[in-house]
C-alpha cells in the first residue's frame, strides 16, 4: 500500500468522526455500532441497511466495563446474523474475563487504543494487550497510536514495537488535525505500510477500515479476478476464525465442567 497525498490532505482537513458507544452509522463498507445501543432495534436497523448493500466489517465500540454485557449481546447477534468480521474497540484497560467473553461472543479482532494516558493507565492497557494475545488468534489484537502526540521518531518506534510483539498498529488522526503536518503524517503512514508488509501481519479483515480512515491505497488496482480471490480469502479467514472460536469455547467449557464449576 502507498500514501495517497490528496486523500491525506483531505483527512487532515476533515478527519474521521470519532466513534462512540452510542453511535450507529455506516461509512462506506464499515458499520459503526455502539455497544450501549438497544440490541433488538439496532439489529433491525442493521438488517435494513445490509439488505441494500452488504458491509465488509462491523466495528463494535464497547462502552464502560459496567455496560459490557450489552455490547456482548450485540456481538452475539451480529455474529449469528451476518457473515462478516467484527472489530471490537475497548477504550479502557480490559480484564482477562472480559477478553474471553468478547471473543466467545464473536469479536474477531480486539482493538485497545494506546495513547498518551498516565503511566499507570498505559501499563494497564499494555497488560490488556498482552493478555488479549493469549485469547485471540495471531494478528487479531490491534492498538492505535495518535499522530502528533509524540515526536515522529517516537511514533515510528512505537509502530515497530507493537509489531515486534505481534500487535497490529493503527494510526489515529488527532483532534484538531492541525497538530500534525502533512509531511509528518505521510512519513508515518508510509512507515506503517512498510512495517505491516515486512512483518507479514494479517491485514485483510481491516482493509475496509483502512480504506475509510487512512490515506493508504493499494499500489495496484485489482480486476475482477483479484476481487474474486479476495472474497475467497475473506471467507477462508472467517471460517478459520469461527472454527478456532468454537474449539476454544468448548475447551473452556470442558475445563469448567471438569473442575465442577
Amino acid at each position: 500500500m502507498v500514501v495517497d497525498n490528496t486523500k491525506l490532505q483531505k483527512l487532515l482537513t476533515d478527519p474521521p468522526m470519532p466513534v462512540t458507544s452510542r453511535d450507529l452509522r455506516r461509512d462506506g463498507n464499515v458499520f459503526h455500532v455502539g455497544g450501549e445501543l438497544p440490541p433488538r432495534e439496532t439489529l433491525e436497523t442493521l438488517f435494513d441497511s445490509y439488505c441494500l448493500a452488504p458491509a465488509e466489517l462491523f466495528h463494535l465500540s464497547f462502552g464502560a466495563p459496567d455496560t459490557f454485557s450489552n455490547g456482548e449481546t450485540l456481538a452475539r447477534l451480529i455474529k449469528k446474523n451476518f457473515n462478516t468480521h467484527i472489530l471490537g474497540t475497548m477504550d479502557f484497560p480490559v480484564s482477562p474475563a472480559l477478553l474471553e467473553r468478547a471473543y466467545a461472543a464473536g469479536v474477531d479482532i480486539i482493538h485497545i487504543p494506546f495513547t498518551a494516558f498516565e503511566r499507570s493507565d498505559q501499563e494497564s492497557r499494555l497488560a490488556s494487550l498482552q493478555c488479549a494475545q493469549t485469547v485471540f488468534p495471531r494478528w487479531a489484537v490491534a492498538s492505535s497510536l495518535v499522530l502528533g502526540e509524540a515526536p515522529l521518531e517516537t511514533l515510528l518506534a512505537g509502530i515497530d514495537n507493537l509489531l515486534s510483539h505481534g500487535i497490529v498498529p493503527l494510526l489515529q488522526f488527532p483532534a484538531p488535525a492541525s497538530r500534525c503536518g502533512i509531511e509528518e503524517a505521510a512519513a508515518a503512514y508510509a512507515h506503517l505500510a512498510t512495517a505491516w508488509r515486512t512483518s507479514k501481519a494479517t491485514m485483510a479483515p481491516l482493509l475496509p477500515l483502512i480504506a475509510l480512515a487512512t490515506p493508504l491505497v493499494p499500489q495496484t488496482q485489482g480486476g475482477t479476478l483479484r476481487g474474486f480471490m479476495n472474497r475467497l480469502r475473506d471467507r477462508r479467514l472467517l471460517a478459520v476464525s469461527d472454527l478456532r472460536r468454537a474449539l476454544r469455547v468448548r475447551q473452556v467449557e470442558e475445563s469448567f465442567e471438569s473442575a465442577g464449576l
